[in-house]
């Protein structure tokens, strides 16, 4: 139950949300779409310069109109899962690896984060060790893993345990 306190409060940003969307001013149209990565560029959440390394690579478009890039899925999946994240998240992008080569990726390859097919428990290194490869189509998904085993997930699958399970596997074979 509800305090009064907490009640009036709640009520009180209900009223001013019902403002905000009565003041005729509509959620500012952005441009969402990936970009290229740059020589320069950093991964926004372990801060590893992304082109040096293999493997696909995420983008995620924010509400604000800035893109954040990220040097593997997993980094991206790692931002993505943060409860704070999810507000900011206009559309998320990986490589489709179905269509790009694995050790230099193209900046065309870009496909939306939410439809594409992932392949986890795979041999193939990305930028933080262990990653998720993904793919524009399950076919393609199902093609990598018979010649590289992995298991087949799709968006709403990857989850907290799947990227730490990535982590484990990333800290054995390094020790």
């Amino acid at each position: 139950m509800l305090s009064r306190r907490k009640f009036i409060i709640v009520l009180g940003g209900v009223s001013l949300a019902g403002l905000a969307g009565c003041s005729g001013e509509e959620e500012q149209q952005v441009t969402c779409q990936p970009l290229p990565i740059e020589s320069g560029d950093e991964c926004a959440v372990c801060g590893m310069y992304i082109a040096e390394y293999p493997g696909p690579k995420g983008q995620a478009c924010l509400r604000d109109g800035r893109v954040l890039k990220f040097c593997s899925t997993s980094d991206m999946f790692v931002w993505l899962l943060q409860p704070d994240s999810v507000p900011q998240l206009r559309q998320a992008f990986v490589h489709d690896m179905g269509v790009t080569d694995w050790d230099n990726p193209s900046d065309e390859s870009y496909i939306e984060a939410d439809v594409a097919f992932y392949v986890t428990e795979q041999p193939l290194m990305g930028g933080m060790g262990p990653t998720l490869a993904s793919f524009g189509s399950e076919a393609d998904a199902r093609a990598f893993i018979d010649e590289h085993e992995g298991r087949l997930l799709d968006y709403e699958e990857v989850d907290v345990a799947v990227i730490n399970a990535l982590a484990r596997a990333h800290i054995q074979r390094t020790m």
